[in-house]
């Protein structure tokens, strides 16, 4: 008689299966359930709107940043559809920028355009209307936005218009310095990079070539951190292989932090293994030590034991944002810095149906008793409750109180080396590494960008960054409508090194 050749299941693994199942079919029918939820919800909220308004409401949105499309989503998916109901987004762009992978375009490893979302794309986004404008100030009296060629009347307003590059006072330096605050300064940073190596392979060893290839980046916070990462890894890496008459160990990479500990928002659980990192793989971190002074052959800088001037044609200003002009001259009441001041539902104070979000909002942070930074994962959370504030309102319903969820923080710190705190757990390494790359995957939008970046991030990681130099135009600040009495500020301007020496950036000599 022929023996069977298959094996018998265990009764433990019939069982664990069993349960596997059972729990996978409860939580998918709770999945259901809960959408199926949510959207008979959003009915109801739609149909108590269209009884209590029938003469419709105009919510304009201003800003197509982290915060301002998100909450641009939800009202289309909360508002009644109709002539009546209309959301407007305003931008500048029409498209939204991934901020958080800017360094990566700096630093060749992925393409600039994969980090872009046309806004007209997006889907299921029925009853939103597109302008593309820049927006010069807001009338509140007479409830009506200021474009640089028209207006917009709303019923509702949130200002999500994001933040511009902080010099403290020192406006000057930004001729001198390269910023990371938008698709030109990243491209300009890293055709800036690749002419620093250009000049110095033709020159002979000596303070000008040294100047060429010092690296200084200001500001010990994310972007800093993440960058000089990245300028690591593209130093030993692909430049190491295009210039090989330039050794990697000529590179001065130089990051200049004013606290005593890097990443000073996220705390030193993050901070010290971020040093470590760093310092590990030749990076020059200096805590404790601010800038004084910005020139165009270099930065002066102050530390406890003393003051020093670095040469260098690539200095990276990461120290901080500050709000818009148009938003610091709007004619409500502003925190220290220039963010607008709100109150538990993000409405602005002393301004009806007014709403600021991200970086443009100082939003009061109970567990430290300050405001929360200006941060994407925060700004996200925002855009949601106003929209939902903004829902219940025109139902006739009592909102809720905005309240910031924290579920983790993620550094980059370069190949194989990340550090992740999400919900309490800690990683650091290659599995850290991989989960920022997944998470980022998933947060960018659209199925292209995620393709695109993955692709790119493996043409990076087995074959060698991009070093091609790209054509940019420096973005300005649009200038703000303000009182005839105070003075706007005024535009960035980026000086790349030039090959020819003027009158206002002397040469380094060279050794004779």
């Amino acid at each position: 008689m022929r023996r069977s050749t298959q094996k018998r299941a265990s009764p433990g693994r019939a069982r664990w299966g069993k349960w596997w199942w059972t729990a996978a079919g409860l939580s998918a029918g709770a999945a259901v359930a809960w959408n199926g939820a949510r959207a008979l919800r959003r009915q109801q909220l739609r149909e108590r709107i269209i009884t209590r308004r029938p003469e419709g409401s105009r919510v304009v949105v201003l800003g197509a940043g982290f915060a301002g499309l998100k909450c641009a989503e939800e009202l289309c998916r909360r508002l009644p559809h109709g002539p009546n109901h209309e959301v407007t987004l305003v931008d500048r762009h029409n498209y939204q920028l991934f901020a958080p992978l800017l360094y990566h375009v700096a630093t060749g490893i992925i393409d600039p355009s994969h980090i872009l979302f046309p806004v007209r794309s997006l889907p299921h986004l029925d009853g939103l209307r597109f302008v593309q404008s820049v927006v010069r100030g807001v009338d509140f009296e007479s409830r009506r936005v200021l474009l640089e060629d028209d207006s917009l009347e709303y019923d509702q307003l949130v200002i999500t218009l994001g933040s511009t590059t902080n010099y403290f006072g020192h406006e000057e330096w930004a001729r001198h310095t390269f910023p990371l605050k938008n698709l030109g300064d990243a491209i300009a940073l890293r055709n800036q990079v690749i002419t620093c190596y250009e000049r110095a392979e033709r020159l002979p060893p000596g303070p000008q070539r040294a100047a060429l290839l010092t690296f200084v980046v200001v500001g010990g916070g994310a972007t800093g951190v993440e960058l000089m990462g990245a300028l690591n890894g593209l130093v030993y890496g692909a430049l190491r292989r295009q210039y090989p008459r330039i050794s990697p160990r000529e590179a001065r990479l130089i990051l200049i932090e004013a606290h005593d500990v890097l990443l000073h928002g996220f705390g030193r659980d993050m901070g010290r293994p971020a040093y470590q990192s760093l310092t590990r793989r030749g990076v020059d971190v200096r805590l404790g030590t601010s800038a004084t002074e910005v020139t165009p052959d270099g930065i002066r800088v102050q530390s406890p034991d003393q003051q020093e001037f670095i040469p260098s044609a690539a200095v990276v200003w990461a120290a901080g944002v500050r709000p818009v002009s148009v938003v610091r001259y709007l004619d409500a009441p502003h925190a220290p810095g220039g963010r607008l001041l709100v109150d538990p539902y993000l409405q602005v104070l002393g301004q009806p149906h007014v709403y600021a979000l991200g970086d443009c909002a100082a939003v009061p942070d109970p567990t430290t008793g300050g405001f929360l930074p200006p941060m994407a994962a925060i700004a996200v959370q925002q855009g949601s409750a106003v929209a939902e504030t903004i829902a219940a309102r025109l139902a006739g319903e009592e909102p809720r109180s905005f309240r910031y969820r924290h579920y983790g923080e993620m550094i980059s710190l370069g190949r194989h080396e990340a550090l992740a705190d999400v919900f309490g757990v800690r990683l650091s390494g290659v599995s850290a590494w991989l989960l920022w790359r997944a998470f980022y995957l998933w947060e960018l939008m659209g199925a292209r960008n995620r393709l695109g970046v993955a692709l790119d991030w493996s043409f990076a990681y087995f074959y060698a960054r991009e070093t091609v130099q790209l054509s940019c135009v420096p973005e300005w600040e649009p200038e703000a409508i303000v009182p005839e009495e105070v003075s706007p500020p005024t535009g960035r301007i980026i000086i790349p090194v030039r090959e020819q020496p003027d009158t206002e950036r002397e040469p380094v000599p060279a050794d004779d």
